[in-house]
């Protein structure tokens, strides 16, 4: 009787033993994202599969650990990361365990999951941006359960890449005599992958999420320009992505952007609000409007604007204190600022004279020079005397652009001098300007000086003047027997033509 006691009492211990050592096997399997941006903050990883295989027992009470290896900047919860067929079976997210600075979510597995059964993870929003990654792996482990050999680290992210290819432009062209807006320019930004621009699919947190780009301008537009930019934009696919113009913070706008020489925000933010072509590397078009105002002082200083552009809105996903601020209230996408350019906004031109001085020589040794006199002739006897439209009074700063002529067969050094306060010779003022109706007069030795330059120089000179109708002569001489110069040609067409005309 008594061994019949023991026998029974085995057969319990050995079967309790079963059932508190039973797990199960999971095998795993994920659906990639394609691409996500470098710069991001919160780009969406793969979903997870943990399917129950069919030789194995019902599952042991357990968990399993997904270590991203990068931070997670989505609210973790099981109700935004475990599908609904997961949920009915009874898995849920160990908010306790799970970490969204170290990347982990943590996952309890109840006990008696059937055989086939399986629950999905999703919804995982990661900061790859300063990962260095190209791609992103998950790894996988259990306690309690078992998983298939093998598949402990599955591909959750096939690319990692920048989301913006190029930009560049159409740009605007001022002739700054006139003030005449003579080509407006088209600001251009490429997608560097397919659906690199996307709208509130790309979040999937609802309308008015989608991505920007953020343009930023070098600087104010000229005294008396004004630049305007559309209140929508679109790309250049069949069915066009529209992007809404916005404020820094996303609000949509309800009129077109200016911006003056007076602005004191040179940025210009567009939002993705309907989704772009998902089959096609766009590029962003966004027009923009030049006005010269009527009362602005002409000519315009010669000068050029550029712009550059980056994926926004730029921010962190953790605040001060570490806790994800992304994606809740709005706060993705997140990016970190990449500035793709710079391509040229717009040209002022026309205010400015083109000289060449063909041949220019010193010899310190021999005393021999050359002798430049540069004439602003913006100021003239006028309309009534001359009989037809006279310059416009301007001044400004020149330019010396020397070539070296080869000495020995090797070639010399080109170098730049620029006008300024304390620049050798006369007909300056005390800024280093020519004015109207002046005449700078100096030696080339002088401006050898001036320019840290060699003494003895043999080449020719371009000279770039900030003023129109700019006239010069250059002699060659040495004080005594020996003096001979000409006139410095006037370049005015396209230094394409062959041969050259000067028109001298």
């Amino acid at each position: 009787m008594k061994a019949k006691t023991l026998l029974v009492a085995a057969v319990m211990f050995f079967g309790l033993s079963a059932a508190a050592f039973a797990q199960g096997t999971f095998s795993v399997g994920s659906i990639p994202v394609t691409t996500v941006t470098a710069t991001g903050y919160t780009e969406g990883a793969g979903a997870i599969t943990f399917t129950l295989i069919t030789n194995s027992p019902v599952t042991a009470a357990g968990t399993i650990s997904i270590s991203f290896g990068v931070p997670i900047t989505s609210t973790l919860s099981t109700a935004n990361n475990i599908n609904a067929a997961g949920q009915a079976l009874g898995v849920t997210i160990v908010a306790g365990s799970s970490s969204n600075s170290s990347g982990v979510l943590v996952i309890s597995v109840p006990a008696a999951m059937p055989a086939n059964s399986s629950f999905t993870v999703q919804g995982v929003r990661v900061q790859v941006y300063g990962s260095g990654l190209t791609s992103l792996n998950a790894s996988i482990s259990s306690v309690g359960n078992a998983i298939v050999a093998g598949q402990a680290n599955v591909l959750v992210i096939s690319a990692i890449s920048n989301g913006i290819a190029s930009v560049t432009s159409t740009a605007g062209a001022i002739n700054g005599v006139s003030g005449a807006v003579t080509t407006q320019p088209i600001m251009k930004v490429k997608e560097n992958y397919l659906n690199a621009f996307a709208d509130s699919t790309y979040s999937q947190l609802g309308a008015g999420l989608g991505v920007w780009v953020r343009f930023t301008l070098s600087a104010a537009p000229a005294a008396g320009v004004s630049l305007s930019f559309p209140m929508t934009a679109n790309t250049d696919a069949t069915v066009p992505g529209v992007f809404q113009l916005v404020s820094s913070a996303g609000a949509v706008s309800a009129a077109a952007q200016t911006i003056s020489s007076t602005s004191t925000s040179l940025v210009v933010y567009y939002q993705l609000a309907t989704n772009s072509d998902p089959a096609k590397l766009e590029t962003l078009s966004v027009p923009v409007t030049i006005t010269v105002s009527g009362t602005a002082t002409l000519p315009l200083t010669q000068s050029s604007l550029t712009f550059t552009a980056t994926l926004a809105p730029i921010g962190i996903a953790f605040d001060a204190d570490g806790l994800v601020i992304a994606p809740a209230a709005g706060k993705a996408p997140r990016f970190a600022a990449l500035e793709v350019g710079p391509a040229n906004l717009y040209t002022i031109s026309g205010s400015a004279t083109s000289l060449l001085i063909p041949y220019a020589s010193t010899v310190s040794s021999s005393g021999y020079n050359t002798g430049i006199a540069i004439a602003n002739t913006t100021t003239d006897p006028g309309t009534t005397v001359m009989g037809f439209t006279t310059a416009v009074k301007q001044g400004g700063k020149i330019t010396f652009y020397f070539y070296p002529a080869y000495v020995s067969g090797v070639a010399g050094t080109p170098f730049t001098y620029t006008t300024a306060a304390g620049s050798p010779g006369t007909g300056l003022d005390a800024s280093g300007n020519v004015a109207s109706g002046s005449t700078y007069s100096v030696l080339l030795s002088e401006l050898l000086n001036a320019a840290s330059a060699p003494a003895d120089f043999s080449g020719y000179i371009f000279v770039a003047t900030a003023f129109t109708n700019a006239h010069c002569q250059y002699i060659i001489t040495d004080f005594k027997s020996f003096a001979n110069g000409a006139l410095a040609l006037i370049i005015k067409a396209s230094r394409t033509d062959t041969p050259e005309s000067l028109g001298q």
